[in-house]
């Protein structure tokens, strides 16, 4: 009846409903939790209601001294297990931590150890949380993502709300009914706060993410427009880049583009189209006058091999290149001091279909102060693969079209139709896949896919284009392009299905129809 009676006056069901509902919080965030960290926080929040629970029972001095030790040890896991450089040192934290508090219990159990010190657990406290806070110091300027915005935020708050936590229990005495009903409970403030910080950044992620796809669909909108515009009026290759850079140009918001085009032969790169003001990012030929109008007249007809200058490397190694800050990298060459040939900023990126690389986009900056953002990037590859399609496609329609043969248009679709299907579908330990595809007249509308956006998620995509021909095979080419940027998505495949709908409907001048299963 004592065990009880203490039990029913201690405020545990207090604790219980506040660590119910901070379970349930981080349960929810964990649902959206790609990396897996917010379950830290899940099994801090169950240690600490056992040790309450613990307390109520056993206020002993050792026991409360131990039950804060892992309290702090459980807590420096989940503030240093998101800095992956930092785990050694948490290891060897975790360790002396567990080897302190055996040899306290052991000293309790064994007389023979009664010549240890009796107060190390205080020091060991304030080694624990300097510990934390260095490391934390060290390492806070790599903000990655979510995780690491939220404890940036989180440690300094939790730290010296532990210590005070600490502080007060050593002073005054960890049974005092004040520290038990008031300030363990209200030490637990900075779990709600981390909640509270989760959802907020989780939400704002999503918000952005939202945004993002909108502003990229209407990017891709934009370029199929121009594109599709230019070839109402000519079928030449030239008018065809010209509007694709500009496409581009216009959505990354450039001050200068170019598009250069490989010829195999040679391994050089051909200027093709010019857009804006782009200074010339590697070295004028020596004695080479610096007049605005000459170098624009150069760099529209440039011609230079792999090995040269930085967009040779991109074109060769087929990486992209993203300089923020272009006065910072040595592969940018700053020719003249003069405001046309300044470049702040730089972007380059193969022109790629298959394995076949067909070209280079690249785009600058050239204001002062101005820079592309990661977005401007992203946005870029997006449409230049995109646009690469596009422009595959097109050239293939040219072929045909000088051939003068139907039956031959009917081909390249089919053509278009195999590179879009997947040659070789994945394998998985639990699953085996397989498919079997067989046109009726040359192409087909049908198409299936299988993406992989995560270890633990594959995503099946099943779908039929109405049509057959160049225009199905477009369609197609439109609905895998959107996939591939959507799907890697904690949302549910209904909102991916969704999105796909809104970035086809209404964007295309052609009557089209198309069922897809995901």
């Amino acid at each position: 009846m004592a065990y009880l009676q203490q039990f029913l006056t201690y405020p545990i069901v207090t604790a219980f409903f506040l660590f119910a509902i901070l379970i349930s919080f981080f349960i929810q965030i964990r649902t959206k939790d790609t990396e897996g960290y917010s379950t830290a926080f899940i099994i801090l929040c169950i240690m600490l209601f056992v040790k309450d629970c613990i307390l109520v029972f056993s206020p002993d001095k050792l026991v409360w001294a131990i039950a804060v030790t892992a309290f702090f040890t459980v807590s420096a896991c989940s503030f240093i297990l998101p800095y992956k450089r930092l785990r050694v040192w948490l290891f060897l934290l975790v360790f002396l931590n567990f080897i302190i508090s055996l040899i306290l219990v052991l000293k309790s159990l064994l007389p023979i150890l009664a010549f240890l010190p009796q107060n190390i657990m205080p020091a060991l406290w304030l080694f624990d949380l300097s510990a934390i806070l260095v490391l934390w110091l060290v390492n806070k300027k790599h903000s990655e993502t979510l995780i690491h915005d939220v404890l940036n935020m989180v440690i300094p708050f939790a730290l010296v709300t532990m210590f005070i936590y600490a502080s007060i229990g050593i002073i005054f005495g960890h049974t005092l009914q004040v520290f038990t009903h008031v300030i363990t409970p209200l030490s637990y403030w900075w779990l709600v706060f981390t909640a509270l910080l989760f959802y907020k950044k989780q939400d704002s992620e999503m918000i952005s993410a939202t945004n993002y796809y909108e502003e990229t669909f209407d990017s891709l909108y934009n370029l199929f427009i121009k594109t599709s515009t230019v070839l109402k009026d000519s079928f030449e290759a030239e008018d065809i880049l010209r509007s694709l850079n500009e496409a581009i140009h216009e959505e990354i918001h450039a001050d200068g583009s170019m598009i250069f085009l490989v010829d195999e032969f040679d391994e050089q790169l051909a200027a093709k189209a010019y857009t804006g003001t782009y200074p010339p990012p590697f070295a004028l030929p020596e004695g080479f006058p610096k007049k605005e109008n000459r170098i624009v007249s150069y760099m529209k007809h440039v011609q230079f091999d792999f090995a040269s200058n930085i967009l040779g490397e991109c074109a060769k190694t087929r990486i992209n290149i993203y300089i923020p800050d272009a006065y910072k990298d040595s592969r940018i060459i700053q020719n003249g001091e003069e405001a046309f040939l300044q470049i702040s900023s730089f972007i380059a990126v193969p022109l790629m279909v298959e394995d076949k690389v067909m070209g280079v986009f690249t785009a600058v900056k050239t204001q002062p102060g101005t820079f592309f953002s990661e977005n401007d990037f992203d946005r870029s590859k997006i449409l230049a693969n995109f646009g690469t399609i596009s422009l595959s496609n097109f050239l293939k329609f040219l072929e045909v079209k000088e051939r003068s043969n139907i039956q031959q248009s009917a081909d390249t679709a089919v053509q278009i139709q195999r590179a879009m299907i997947p040659k070789k579908l994945p394998q998985y330990k639990t699953m085996q896949l397989g498919a079997f595809l067989q046109p009726s007249i040359g192409v087909s509308g049908d198409y299936y896919d299988v993406i992989q956006t995560r270890k633990d998620r594959v995503v099946v995509a099943v779908g039929d284009i109405a049509g057959k021909g160049i225009i199905a095979a477009t369609v197609l080419v439109m609905i895998r392009a959107l996939l591939h940027l959507i799907c890697n998505t904690p949302r549910d495949m209904a909102t991916v299905l969704d999105w796909v709908n809104k970035g086809i409907t209404g964007k295309i001048d052609f009557d089209h129809f198309a069922t897809l299963a995901l």
